[in-house]
């Protein structure tokens, strides 16, 4: 499976996903493949849109430009971030524990079916970001 990370701190997100995933600095280094999955953090995903990026599965902020995702054919976009539109959100705590919410039933690159559910997130990643926790789970669900 071609999976790619790209942002700054794709390369740190790569291992902390523990996904075998290929890490880009930016958009450009990603083009001219077609990818399983495609995650971007929210300062990729700020980039102009580059036509030769396909993307089956596309991972971004939620809040992101829509032509971006139109432009890459994916088949499924999955948003990330603190909306009610978002299909990966916190949605709440079970003490000190922060739960993923899927809010839309999605597919995974395998093509498995997840249906909308509340799952506890990695004790690894309490000292991420809620942004970078969100992408992590999202590359986690979508590439198992």
């Amino acid at each position: 499976m071609d999976i790619a990370v790209v942002g700054a701190d794709a390369p740190a997100l790569c291992r902390a996903a523990d996904v075998d995933a290929q890490a880009f600095f930016a958009l450009a280094d990603a083009s001219g493949r077609a990818w399983d999955l495609l995650a971007l953090t929210r300062e990729a995903s700020r980039k102009p849109f580059l036509s030769a990026i396909s993307a089956r599965n596309l991972l971004l902020p939620g809040d992101s430009d829509p032509s971006f995702a139109m432009g890459t054919g994916a088949l499924q976009v999955v948003g990330y971030g603190f909306s009610p539109r978002d299909t990966l959100t916190l949605s709440s705590f079970a003490g000190a524990e922060r739960l993923l919410c899927l809010q839309r039933s999605l597919l995974t690159a395998d093509g498995a079916l997840l249906e909308p559910q509340e799952l506890p997130l990695s004790p690894a990643l309490a000292s991420l970001g809620e942004e970078q926790a969100l992408l992590i789970a999202g590359l986690r669900l979508l590439s198992s």
